[in-house]
């Protein structure tokens, strides 16, 4: 029973983001289509196939564009304030960005490599990101060459713990930034392929 809860599970994780990302744009493409193909196809005087499509990726080009830009940035920073202060709706908006922000773009190009450390005591390991060498006036303090590591929390890695550690205590592994991303948020069902690898 557990092992059919666990393949229950692991699908579920697998399935959910396809889903939601395909329900998404496919929302965002009907919208765009019930609104401008027939105000738009009466000025020009004929039908365009995938006028929808077209006005959809236009729209998205255009929204990054004004997302990229001073003005654009103050405008999603006052809407994501606006909605933090809404009840249920900033735990699914903030929920999903950070999501996003930590596996596709922000944080994960922060991160130097997957590593091991003992943390938070002796005999308990966990899996951290090394950012950066910590500054040289620490490393001189403590004597030892440390490495500045970030140690993600689950199921939302953007939250966690920053540490400085010895870098003789940082044990390198051989998962990709992406994959140990998904061990993270999944609690650990979602195994990497060199671990399953290993464990068969």
């Amino acid at each position: 029973m557990k092992k059919i809860r666990k393949i229950f599970i692991t699908g579920l994780f697998v399935l959910t983001p396809i889903v939601v990302t395909s329900m998404l744009i496919g929302w965002i493409f009907n919208t765009v289509d019930s609104i401008f193909r027939v105000p738009i196809e009466k000025i020009i005087g004929f039908r365009i196939i995938g006028i929808g499509f077209i006005l959809t990726m236009i729209i998205i080009l255009g929204t990054g564009v004004f997302a990229t830009n001073y003005l654009g940035k103050e405008f999603i920073h006052f809407v994501e304030r606006a909605l933090s202060k809404i009840p249920l709706v900033n735990t699914i908006y903030l929920s999903i960005k950070q999501l996003i922000d930590t596996i596709l773009m922000k944080q994960r190009d922060a991160f130097k490599s997957t590593v091991l450390v003992e943390y938070p005591s002796k005999g308990i390991y966990t899996i951290g990101f090394v950012t950066s060498d910590a500054h040289r006036d620490i490393s001189e303090k403590v004597g030892k060459r440390m490495k500045s590591v970030f140690i993600p929390t689950t199921p939302n890695p953007t939250s966690g713990m920053f540490i400085m550690i010895p870098e003789k205590d940082v044990m390198p592994l051989n998962i990709t930034i992406d994959a140990a991303l998904k061990l993270v948020v999944s609690g650990g069902i979602l195994l990497p392929e060199q671990m399953q690898m290993k464990d068969k």
